[in-house]
């Protein structure tokens, strides 16, 4: 097995020996064991890309994980503390296309295969005051400048401290710094850089750096200003103004987002120029769920994202193929029903289409991106299968740049996932 975090790691260092001193302390931090929860979630995973042009390798895996999460309560002392730790640990079921890399095992490119098995583990101090709560060590953050990735194996996990309040009416006070990423297909932790598609000329961060306000204007109307920094790398503002409203039993949703890259510091990669504008409306009556928008990149430079495919969903039209590139215009729509209006709960349904086109690319014309994807997923709402869930996810992609067969890399994604959620 392999199995390795990384000594450098000073942000888990420092939570790890916190969580060693509480437990120490005896008795002065016993309470903090009285509300503690834990769950073992177990995820089999099998995905396979097959891709149309016979000059690419299809690649894929089909592997088991578990993950062990521990959260405690809070001590009842004035500045209240708690610690979470978190466990993972995945195996590889067989040799399909183990010789090359999915982007979901570890690839060791000095053997030319998959590892057979990765973990990662993390711990995390958290410390709260009022409506305000401080974590250090391992983070998983869902923030419109960093998220976290669950859509594979194991999850992301980031090193770094997070501070967030709300102890102000209507407002979410957020800031923090993140200096070291752990990816979904990785079992060490290393410093942030820019995502390129390439291990060649990578270039390092000291961190990321960020604040961000949310604030509700009144119970139909939310806001948000974001801004981030990957020292030396980019520099990242984003604004979400958002308008929610019901028309009889039907909820509407309108949402604009924008977000505005460009160089930092030292600009390790040379000059970012990016801007991305979004609208989507969601509409939702019943057990039906309709959303459809439209996003536009402007600049000569592709959305900027953190390598180890950290992914960005709050751009609209997020998704496999990431629509990300420079110039390019989407539109999407998103289709999802729910089977309790037929007497099924726990299963659901999602049709999605979105169609990128406009893309600059140096040399090319009449470039165009489109990505299909349905799944349909299963959850036991009850009894003793309760949290037992099975998910088919079906991808189909036609990617085109400039005329000619080639030219493109369309692919066929096929995911099988069965989980279980055991708590305690």
């Amino acid at each position: 097995m392999v199995f390795k975090v990384k000594p450098k790691v000073s942000f888990n260092k420092i939570s790890l020996l916190c969580m060693l001193g509480l437990v120490g302390a005896g008795n002065a931090y016993a309470d903090f064991i009285d509300d503690y929860k834990g769950s073992i979630y177990l995820r089999n995973f099998y995905v396979e890309r097959d891709f149309e042009n016979p000059a690419s390798s299809d690649i894929g895996s089909w592997s088991q994980a578990a993950t062990l999460r521990l959260e405690s309560g809070y001590t009842d002392t004035a500045l209240k503390v708690g610690v979470d730790v978190l466990g993972q640990y995945a195996v590889r079921l067989n040799d399909m296309h183990a010789d090359l890399p999915d982007s979901i095992l570890p690839y060791d490119y000095s053997k030319g295969e998959q590892e057979r098995s990765y973990g990662k583990a993390g711990a995390t101090l958290k410390l709260k005051y009022n409506n305000s709560e401080f974590k250090v060590g391992t983070l998983e953050p869902k923030l419109p400048v960093i998220f976290f990735d669950d859509s594979r194996q194991l999850t992301t996990i980031f090193s770094g401290a997070l501070f967030q309040s709300k102890d102000i009416k209507d407002l979410v006070f957020t800031a923090g710094f993140i200096n070291r990423i752990n990816a979904r297909n990785d079992d060490e932790y290393e410093k942030l850089s820019l995502f390129t598609g390439s291990a060649v000329n990578k270039y390092e961060s000291d961190g990321l750096g960020f604040v961000g306000l949310d604030y509700n204007f009144t119970p139909s109307v939310s806001g948000s200003y974001w801004y981030g920094q990957l020292l030396d790398i980019y520099q990242q503002h984003y604004a979400n103004l958002a308008y929610s409203t019901k028309v009889g039993d039907t909820k509407v949703r309108l949402d604009g987002r924008y977000f505005n890259n460009s160089e930092s510091g030292k600009a390790l990669y040379g000059d970012i120029d990016n801007q991305s504008y979004g609208f989507m409306t969601t509409i939702n009556t019943g057990n039906h769920t309709l959303a459809t928008g439209v996003r536009k990149n402007d600049g000569k430079s592709t959305f900027p994202t953190i390598s180890g495919y950290v992914p960005q969903p709050f751009l609209h039209a997020w998704s496999l193929l990431g629509f990300v590139k420079p110039e390019e215009l989407t539109w999407h729509v998103l289709y999802s029903y729910d089977f309790k209006g037929w007497g099924v709960p726990g299963l659901s349904t999602t049709l999605r289409y979105l169609h990128g086109s406009d893309i600059y690319r140096a040399g090319y014309s009449d470039n165009t991106e489109i990505e299909r994807s349905a799944a349909l997923k299963y959850v036991v709402p009850e009894g003793k299968l309760k949290n037992f869930g099975l998910e088919y996810i079906h991808y189909d992609t036609d990617t085109k740049y400039g005329t000619g067969y080639a030219r493109g890399n369309s692919f066929d994604e096929d995911r099988v996932i069965a989980s279980y959620t055991y708590k305690f």
